[in-house]
């Protein structure tokens, strides 16, 4: 079992430190998120073992362009840290959009999704949850269509997202390990919390795309991306769909707007 406190990830051997500001706040600096030194590797993967995976990736790419059209930007703005927010979702339901809690947490001025062809949409938060670090957008008027979640065992996934400062969706493959348990605390560091987590490889995470998607199949959601590996651009964490599940499910016919403060 890995020990993940907030922003460190503890094993028996040794300790890996996540960046938890990959959402972040546009503008924000790096403080708060330490250095990282990751355990030691598993041997090597065999050829013929590379050879598939780097199939499965060109398949999955080559289907990827129908699902990011329901990949998305959040922007907003936290009044009482004032920081600006640029984060990703992804539809998951109809006028519902699933995004990382810390990336919402605080935000009380202009939130609104961001498709890519420009056009924007007023959204309010509708499902809060600190410990699990999901939340859902309800947006009215959002039409794309919504991508489906699984629990299914993959290897290989694309992460799509949004990078800072970025109009159109990045189209990352990545080799995915299997899910395992992270011992953590809440976005706030108050209480601790179990977390299931995938951990991928290959896919430069950089701020502004917390909340992207791990996409296998053309259409289908395997996780969700809240960290990244401050040593290695190319290792990052994503929450399984099992662990935001249930806020998937009370978010999904949710009308009312939420309490989902303070900033984190």
């Amino acid at each position: 079992m890995v020990r993940l406190v907030r922003r460190a990830v503890r094993t028996p051997r040794e300790s890996v430190a996540l960046a938890m500001c990959v959402a972040v706040l546009a503008g924000a600096g790096a403080a708060g998120c330490a250095g990282a030194r990751e355990p030691a590797r598993p041997a090597a993967p065999t050829a013929q073992v590379t050879a598939q995976v780097t199939a499965q990736v060109t398949a999955q790419v080559t289907a990827m362009s129908e699902a990011a059209h329901s990949v998305v930007r959040i922007r907003g703005y936290a009044s009482s840290c004032r920081k600006p927010l640029e984060a990703t979702g992804f539809v998951y339901a109809p006028e519902r959009v699933m995004v990382n809690a810390h990336t919402v947490a605080g935000v009380d001025r202009d939130l609104e999704v961001v498709l890519g062809d420009g056009r924007r949409f007023a959204a309010r938060v509708v499902a809060f949850d600190p410990e699990a670090d999901a939340a859902v957008l309800r947006v009215p008027g959002l039409t794309a269509r919504p991508l489906r979640l699984t629990e299914t065992s993959i290897t290989s996934a694309v992460v799509v997202g949004y990078r800072k400062g970025a109009t159109v969706p990045v189209e990352l493959p990545a080799r995915v390990r299997p899910d395992q348990t992270a011992e953590s605390y809440d976005i706030y560091g108050r209480v601790r919390v179990s977390l299931r987590i995938h951990r991928f490889h290959g896919a430069a995470i950089t701020p502004g795309m917390s909340g992207a998607p791990l996409v296998a199949d053309g259409d289908r959601v395997a996780g969700m991306v809240f960290a990244v590996d401050t040593d290695k651009a190319d290792v990052g964490y994503a929450l399984t769909t099992a662990q935001f599940r249930a806020v998937a499910t009370a978010g999904r016919r949710a009308t009312s707007a939420v309490p989902h403060d303070p900033c984190d």
